[in-house]
């Protein structure tokens, strides 16, 4: 990456930070740097036109060792800007990752050598239906967080902007199941909106996009009223879903039984102590039910999450 691009880079963050900006979310950081001497970018296996490998179909231009280097720069630039003008709290730098624990692990840098402060964990959005296993969740819980670097925050998703919803890729009563998991895990959770609502896929959209994910994207259901409360215009870009009538914010506040509520319910419980510095302990009872526990001083939480509704023996 030339050295003017790298300025304007942090001229356009210097900009958005002086407007009072707390935070940036970079987007497909694996794929910044390309190789110099542009040798033959060999495929690499499996199947190049999925979407699960549409970003590391070649070798030389994904995970660059230079993504690091700049990354860290990018980290001393936030810290020495929070330095001069006084803030009181540090700028987070927050990234997209994918590959397995090791890789994205690395995207944290080292201690002399910080890259994000927080990489966003998506293992548990690629291996979902995988880890409707308790064992299957339970060991990749217990090897990321053996092996996330002492001192930083672990981030936990399932839904997001690519590959959609809980409630779409699974069906809605595992939204109620695993939005609880994703919180009460230690570290930040990323909720992608409108899981709070269990909002659904728009198979009305007829925007054109060769990885169907504009299904995902349409406007954040407000209300009942036009445009489900998200635009005043005549028409949003993507069409609002049909469901907004029942399924937003407005109508969901009002029921303490709704998805809405539930999720404010566990917001609560995240905010408590227990939960912000207690030990964590799993207990795989069968197959389909994993159990965890959140322990601080007298204070112990459990938690049961009961994936399948087969015959299985609890012990």
């Amino acid at each position: 990456m030339k050295q003017l691009i790298k300025n304007e880079i942090k001229d356009i963050l210097r900009f958005w930070l002086d407007k009072g900006v707390e935070g940036f979310r970079v987007d497909a950081p694996m794929l910044f740097f390309e190789d110099e001497e542009l040798r033959d970018n060999r495929p690499m296996t499996g199947d190049v036109t999925a979407f699960s490998n549409i970003f590391s179909q070649f070798e030389r231009c994904f995970h660059h060792p230079d993504t690091y280097r700049y990354l860290n720069e990018l980290n001393v630039f936030l810290r020495d800007y929070d330095r001069t003008s006084g803030k009181s709290t540090r700028t987070p730098l927050i990234g997209e990752t994918y590959g397995d624990i090791q890789t994205v692990i690395k995207y944290f840098g080292t201690r002399r050598f910080p890259a994000f402060h927080l990489p966003l964990n998506y293992l548990m959005t690629d291996n979902m239906t995988t880890y409707l296993n308790s064992r299957e969740l339970h060991d990749f819980l217990h090897t990321w967080l053996n092996q996330v670097p002492k001192g930083v925050a672990s981030s936990w998703a399932l839904g997001n902007y690519d590959q959609g919803r809980i409630s779409y890729r699974l069906n809605a009563e595992y939204n109620y199941i695993l939005l609880a998991l994703v919180t009460m895990l230690p570290g930040a959770c990323q909720v992608y909106y409108g899981e709070e609502l269990n909002m659904g896929r728009n198979n009305l959209v007829r925007e054109k996009d060769p990885f169907n994910r504009v299904f995902h994207r349409t406007p954040m259901q407000w209300d009942d009223s036009r445009n489900a409360g998200f635009s005043t215009g005549d028409k949003t870009w993507l069409p609002v879903h049909p469901n907004y009538w029942n399924t937003n914010v407005q109508s969901q506040e009002p029921d303490q039984n709704s998805n809405l509520n539930y999720f404010k319910d566990l917001m609560a419980i995240r905010r408590t102590q227990t939960m912000k510095y207690g030990d964590l302990k799993f207990h795989v009872m069968s197959d389909w039910v994993l159990a965890f526990s959140r322990t601080f001083k007298q204070t112990m939480l459990h938690y049961f999450n009961e994936f399948g509704t087969g015959n299985s023996t609890h012990r």
